[in-house]
């Protein structure tokens, strides 16, 4: 492939619908890659998302997306909060011989990097688990860090009971036993935040997730059809679980999960868990993406479940040594 007419730009929202409906066909595309996703994400926070689309032509075959943020009077290009996938996305295949696929994508992404370089500092991008071939980046230098997440095959429920531990069939049946009402429930901010607050404090951490994201994914209207919401109420109809599931044309995802501590040992998060996967597959939704595997107890939770291990990448470069020293130095000060 010749990429000497290869350039790229800056997708704005003229060029949305055509973005998305590139998104929709990539292999790489998420609804975290849409430019509907950049619209919630700069409602719900003070950074600025980028997507920076790869041409040939008139023909759209590459991007990148990102969140862009000013460090020590420098640019990066980061990862967004509750964005699990961003990074680099490819056109299908359009060859059958690999000489010829591998040679294509390793150009397109070749001119992303370099485009990159010379803009950011600093890139940390983490990339979804169809960007399998990471070489045009080791070739020039980035780092590469294999991260992982757990999916789940919701297709067929019965399958599924049978497939998990024991313990979790125990946690579901003890939490059915209880007098807590859950299901498919309208959940309101306040009372998800109110949670999410419990749920990264109670060992004494911060949450670096503010209340204005919250509320953008879960008031907004394009997320409609896309957004699932299961809860656990008691009595007196206090919320003490909730998972905020969002869905696209691939599967859903796990993506904001609250618990009261006090409930931890209920089994109610294994319960709503359960009440999702059934309610997914009811609408034809075939995979539940659980967002994560690397933090081991967490892992080992989610393990119960018999889902299939997936790998995907954290690609890091840093293309100013100095800005990585004082920033460096920044955190050490901060004692992070």
């Amino acid at each position: 492939m010749d990429m000497a007419d290869c350039h790229i730009e800056e997708i704005k929202s003229e060029r949305a619908a055509e973005w998305d409906e590139f998104v929709r066909v990539s292999p790489q595309g998420s609804l975290f890659t849409t430019f509907t996703w950049k619209k919630i994400l700069e409602r719900g926070t003070s950074f600025i998302q980028r997507i920076f689309a790869a041409f040939r032509g008139d023909k759209l075959i590459g991007g990148v997306v990102l969140t862009e943020k000013k460090q020590l009077g420098r640019k990066v290009a980061l990862n967004a909060l509750l964005s699990p996938y961003l990074g680099f996305l490819l056109a299908p295949a359009v060859s059958t011989k690999i000489s010829e696929r591998l040679s294509t994508e390793h150009e397109v992404l070749t001119n992303l990097a370099q485009f990159l370089e010379k803009k950011y500092a600093q890139i940390d991008l983490i990339n979804n688990v169809a960007l399998t071939d990471v070489r045009p980046f080791l070739q020039r230098g980035w780092k590469a860090h294999a991260r992982y997440t757990y999916c789940l095959d919701i297709s067929d429920t019965n399958k599924l009971w049978n497939g998990f531990d024991g313990s979790v069939r125990r946690a579901i049946k003890k939490a059915e036993g209880t007098n807590l009402r859950h299901g498919i429930m309208e959940c309101g901010v306040e009372e998800i935040f109110d949670l999410l607050q419990k749920t990264l404090t109670k060992k004494g951490d911060m949450n670096p997730i503010p209340k204005s994201l919250v509320s953008a994914i879960i008031e907004a209207g394009e997320l409609e059809n896309q957004r699932i919401i299961v809860g656990a109420r008691d009595s007196q109809n206090h919320l003490v679980s909730s998972i905020v599931c969002l869905l696209d044309e691939r599967r859903a995802y796990y993506l904001i999960v609250v618990n009261d501590p006090e409930y931890l040992k209920t089994g109610t998060s294994s319960l709503l868990i359960w009440d999702l996967a059934l309610h997914l597959s009811g609408i034809s939704v075939r995979e539940l993406d659980f967002i994560g595997g690397n933090i081991p107890a967490i892992a080992r939770f989610k393990e119960g479940f018999n889902p299939c291990l997936k790998t995907h990448f954290r690609l890091e470069h840093w293309t100013s040594p100095p800005f990585r020293v004082m920033k460096s130095a920044g955190r050490r000060l901060l004692g992070h």
